[in-house]
């Protein structure tokens, strides 16, 4: 390699590859604590890949996002010399069309979070994912890697107290089950640790030297002074330090909302079960969010189990095409303000009636009953995580604002899956009885 003379450790396993050169892992979610080399590795990544496009087959497009966009300036600013003088590329350092543009047509942007879109992207950046919304990667990025060749999605951050979902999901769902496309890659203290340990610290930390040593100290005896880190953007100087400096992540949620939770995130996560490579869905429901996504929920049976897989689309059409793709030929339940949208018109379907407390309470019971389980993806699991009720005069209400589609598509889904058609007796009646 040219432009980068030895690649550090770090960026070998999310460059690992089948026999044929495709790369193997998709999605790469990575935290460590602050100052461990992350703008290193991003900067690394996204430079190898353009001058290596050959590899590929095609033109590379780097789209380059984060918290805040001055940051991930820094990053590719770094690169800016060795572009211009040694790789004679084009750099465009203007505010907001940040971009580094090689001979060949590769380019690497750097763009706010709500210019990510109406691109192809073949390596997506999240720097500092904590303050990322989940929508710039579900709804920006991850549509933006189809159809390219080995594609990939990077997301990054250290932990932090108020981080949104997006981080948060992406940890629990991984550690929840093996998709066979993540891979996760975090250096934390474990919860419980003894955070005034040196060894704990040096534990939670990808490298270890002197100076880290004497940093963490400091910062720990500021915190535990009281001292605020500015630089943490945190009020609580010991969840500061723990969340910058131990990387503890809050997975179970940021936000306490009034209301009883449907499920703890311990017992979500442990019902993760990944259905067979070679299963057909055995059940299927769409339902939308007022104009804000449309969740398709496919259910599979897996012995005496049921399994559901909940996606998330752009539109009706977007959902019924996946409908279409993976072969399911019954009927799809749909909510009944959805039953005359054309979009909707070439599928086999049925309307559901079903309120969205009824709905709540099924997906309750299916649990209770031990005859629900779920993949590990995030659309549903971020739903089913947040949505709160509370005792009413007519049974448990949601108290909740959130979208909560993905949980009723999932109760009509499984609820369709969950009937054995093998044991309903067909009865042949003689030609002429009944008419």
């Amino acid at each position: 390699c040219s432009g980068i003379r030895c690649l550090p450790s770090r960026l070998v396993r999310p460059l690992e590859h089948r026999a044929d050169g495709s790369l193997v892992h998709k999605v790469i979610v990575e935290s460590a604590p602050r100052r461990s080399g992350k703008s290193v590795r991003l900067r690394g990544l996204a430079l190898w890949r353009m001058e290596h496009s050959s590899l590929f087959g095609e033109v590379q497009t780097v789209m380059h996002t984060g918290s805040d966009v001055a940051i991930c300036r820094e990053i590719q600013r770094a690169a800016w010399r060795w572009a211009e003088d040694v790789a004679d590329w084009t750099v465009s350092r203007a505010n907001g069309k940040e971009a580094i543009e090689s001979t060949t047509g590769d380019r690497w942007l750097v763009r706010a979070q709500s210019a990510v879109y109406g691109y192809d992207v073949c390596l997506g950046l999240v720097d500092e994912g904590w303050d990322v919304t989940p929508g710039t990667v579900t709804e920006g990025l991850e549509p933006a890697t189809l159809e390219r060749s080995s594609p990939q999605l990077h997301l990054t951050s250290t932990a932090h107290r108020r981080a949104t979902s997006l981080m948060r999901n992406r940890i629990s769902a991984a550690l929840a089950a093996d998709d066979g496309e993540t891979l996760l890659l975090v250096w934390a203290a474990p919860a419980g640790s003894d955070i005034a340990d040196p060894e704990v610290w040096r534990a939670a930390s990808p490298h270890w030297t002197e100076d880290r040593r004497k940093m963490i100290a400091a910062k720990y005896a500021a915190a535990m002074a009281g001292t605020i880190d500015a630089e943490a953007d945190e009020p609580d100087p010991v969840a500061g330090f723990c969340a910058q400096y131990l990387n503890q992540w809050r997975l179970s949620g940021r936000v306490v909302v009034r209301g009883n939770e449907l499920v703890s995130a311990e017992a979500w996560h442990a019902r993760a079960l990944l259905p067979d490579d070679q299963a057909k869905p055995a059940g299927a429901a769409i339902e939308s969010w007022f104009g804000r996504g449309t969740s398709l929920a496919l259910a599979y049976r897996e012995g005496e189990r049921t399994v559901v897989s909940v996606s998330d689309h752009d539109d009706l059409a977007a959902a019924a095409a996946a409908v279409k793709a993976t072969g399911y030929r019954g009927r799809v339940t749909v909510g009944k303000s959805l039953m005359s949208d054309p979009a909707l018109s070439s599928l086999n379907r049925q309307a559901s009636t079903q309120m969205m407390t009824a709905a709540v309470a099924d997906f309750a019971r299916l649990l209770t009953e031990d005859a629900l389980h779920h993949d590990g993806g995030e659309h549903l699991s971020a739903q089913v995580l947040e949505v709160r009720t509370q005792p009413g005069a007519d049974g448990a209400r949601m108290v909740s604002k959130g979208r909560a589609d993905a949980i009723k598509a999932a109760v009509w889904a499984a609820s369709a899956a969950r009937v054995d058609r093998s044991r309903l007796t067909q009865i042949v009646l003689p030609s002429g009885v009944g008419s």
